[in-house]
């Protein structure tokens, strides 16, 4: 039961959010049991942040220029309380379900998009920007494994699946989040091994169709539409919070006062959120909540890097710390803590490397609170 939980809690949020909000459910149950039961509760530093950034925005939510909007939006903390629950896990299946679960789900896209073509490969998720940081994620993680852990032709045959899979969203976050991390693995594989990256996009780019191609050139364009989009609801931004700085507009707020804005009617004139993590946060949340989330990034970072065997980072630490430079890359250009499949995966998969063999655990016998 429990190696099919943990296959569950990393597999699910790939195709279904409804079915990883239930498998997100029985783990909270079987953490408030556990505290009844006054058995231990395991958890890294860096969950306490990730509390406070819970009660941080719960205080935004209730101060926010319209409350009855704001605080029905609150439900998606609950995402917040997955890395208890992860370390309560089994690691082989945590890595089993993220590695066969997106593999899958991209492999069965990837069919979709060649017996039905879309503009973009959008997944069982339903979004392609949501796809693309699912694969970003799942890609920067096999990688790891596969340089430091083992050479696995599953791992490799995975590998190359998802970043077919991650092409074909033509997200352009998710691809500079991508290069970022891999540079980072390569960087603690040889020193010199980023600049394999080089030659590596070049011939890429050459062998692309012109759709990629031309969509990978244009992350360097200023007068690329949406380019010139991000730069105006950006500075728009700015000015929302130089007007409510403490405890932001409140949740779900930011598309409904972004028209009082904006009167002088740049593109976008309506948008769901600021496609910036920092500054989707700072206004919606206030400057509390920024340098919680901040911190939240910067002590889950120094925690990975104490996770060695011997005097080398395991190869999920590494992975992990990859995956948290690229979603932090990534969430530059898009509202990525914001989406709840691309967040889940995220807080799962930053939380593997501290799982251990937890059958004394389970039992009861680390312990119980005072």
């Amino acid at each position: 039961m429990r190696a099919v939980f943990s296959f569950l809690i990393t597999s699910s949020p790939v195709f279904s959010i409804t079915l990883a909000d239930v498998v997100l459910a029985v783990g909270i149950v079987v953490l408030i049991f556990r505290i009844l039961k006054g058995l231990k509760i395991e958890y890294p530093q860096f969950f306490t942040l990730l509390l406070l950034y819970a009660f941080s925005s719960l205080i935004s939510a209730s101060l926010s220029l319209n409350p009855y909007i704001s605080l029905p939006d609150t439900k998606e903390l609950f995402i917040l309380f997955l890395p208890p629950i992860i370390l309560l896990c089994e690691k082989k299946w945590l890595k089993n379900g993220l590695v066969l679960g997106v593999s899958l789900a991209a492999f069965l896209g990837i069919l979709r998009e060649m017996v039905v073509p879309h503009q973009r490969l959008t997944g069982f998720v339903g979004h392609y920007m949501t796809e693309g940081g699912i694969m970003m994620i799942a890609f920067l993680f096999v990688a790891a494994l596969i340089l430091f852990e083992k050479f696995s032709l599953t791992y490799l045959f995975s590998m190359g699946v998802i970043f077919f899979a991650l092409v074909l969203t033509l997200t352009r976050s998710a691809w500079v989040g991508t290069v970022f991390g891999i540079g980072l693995i390569l960087y603690f594989k040889r020193k010199w091994a980023p600049l394999l990256l080089i030659p590596i996009i070049l011939i890429i780019l050459i062998l692309a169709p012109g759709k990629i191609k031309q969509r990978a050139v244009s992350i360097f364009s200023l007068t690329n539409p949406t380019n010139v989009e991000r730069i105006n609801m950006w500075k728009i931004g700015m000015r929302m919070f130089r007007d409510h700085p403490l405890f932001g507009v409140g949740q779900n707020m930011v598309s409904d006062v972004y028209p009082a804005y904006n009167k002088e009617k740049v593109p976008p004139e309506e948008l769901p959120h600021l496609h910036n993590n920092i500054l989707q946060i700072a206004v919606e949340r206030g400057i509390i909540s920024l340098i919680i989330f901040l911190a939240f990034i910067s002590f889950a970072l120094l925690e990975l890097l104490k996770i060695k065997e011997g005097d080398k980072l395991t190869p999920e630490a590494i992975g992990a710390i990859a995956v948290i430079l690229g979603f932090f890359i990534a969430g530059l250009f898009e509202y990525n803590f914001g989406d709840s499949e691309v967040k889940f995966l995220f807080l799962s998969v930053i939380t593997i490397p501290f799982v251990k063999d937890y059958k004394k655990y389970m039992e009861g016998n680390y312990g119980k609170n005072s």
